[in-house]
């Protein structure tokens, strides 16, 4: 099909969003799903990569016009897209629409629209399981960061509705960080104890003690996990995040939070034990690789 094609169908869906005619736009989504899995079948890997991105924004432009249809709708079209791009072990394509669930899920949140953020979550919770116990280290990375934005989108909001949705990103992030642990997948586990702290800061600049407190209750897991498999890395990224979460309690005057996150730490961490400066390169390195690969998502 001619790329001229697919930019009127994009454009057209596009529009149909700003104006408010929400049958245009799920039309488009329509054309880009028969479109997309017709590339897939056929293994056109860079065809299919250019549909995701026309699905990725118009979920993305239907979520700020907070038409949660479409949002849910576009949601579903990546997420029929996973499973022959992990069969065909496209891994470029199989991270970007893991990013796309992110940056569709994270604007969903911000518009309050809890059905369409709570969808992307799952999707990406659902996968998380699936890559870490494949041993896809960048996946469920891309899992972690697509995870991470949602539930800071959902902490800096401070709304209600949306708690459900925070304490599944919470929930999703510990999960796949532990099975990504008994996988010894070490940068899969930092990636996920990086995104978990990201949340707790989001959730203690709005004073909300519960996820900060889900937030502890994660971290400890994971630091017992990855003492018993050895990572020292992960160990050190659990704990530092759990001084971090203390210190910013404590001047807020959360005092049941703080508590609840010294009780964590005391329960893995012996600071003597661990070689501090290999681990500190290794954590920074992952958290570069986590802010590179979100920025060339072009959020």
């Amino acid at each position: 099909m001619p790329l001229e094609e697919e930019n009127k169908a994009l454009m057209f869906g596009l529009s149909s969003i700003e104006e408010d005619f929400e049958e245009g736009a799920l039309r488009a989504l329509d054309f880009f799903a028969e479109l997309g899995s017709g590339f897939f079948a056929k293994g056109q890997e860079n065809d299919a990569m250019r549909t995701i991105a026309s699905i990725s924004e118009i979920g993305k432009a239907a979520a700020r016009q907070k038409m949660e249809l479409t949002t849910v709708l576009a949601l579903k079209a990546l997420e029929s897209f996973l499973a022959p791009a992990l069969g065909r072990r496209m891994e470029a394509t199989t991270i970007s629409l893991l990013l796309s669930f992110g940056s569709i899920g994270k604007e969903a949140a911000e518009k309050q629209m809890e059905m369409a953020a709570k969808t992307a979550a799952s999707i990406l919770g659902k996968f998380g399981n699936t890559a870490a116990l494949k041993e896809l280290k960048r996946e469920t990375i891309a899992v972690a960061i697509g995870l991470g934005e949602i539930g800071k989108s959902v902490a800096k909001l401070k709304v209600p509705v949306l708690d459900e949705d925070g304490a599944t990103c919470i929930s999703c992030l510990g999960k796949t960080g532990v099975l990504a642990a008994r996988q010894e997948l070490e940068d899969a586990v930092l990636g996920a104890e990086l995104m978990l702290e990201e949340i707790a800061l989001e959730a203690l600049e709005q004073n909300l003690e519960n996820p900060a407190r889900k937030i502890s209750s994660s971290l400890e897991e994971l630091g017992k996990v990855a003492e018993d498999e050895k990572m020292e890395s992960a160990v050190l990224q659990a704990a530092s995040a759990l001084q971090t979460i203390i210190s910013e309690a404590e001047s807020r005057y959360l005092n049941n939070t703080s508590i609840a996150a010294k009780l964590a730490l005391e329960a893995f961490y012996e600071p003597d034990l661990l070689d501090e400066e290999a681990s500190l390169e290794k954590i920074n390195q992952i958290r570069e690789t986590m802010r590179r690969l979100w920025l060339e998502k072009g959020v």
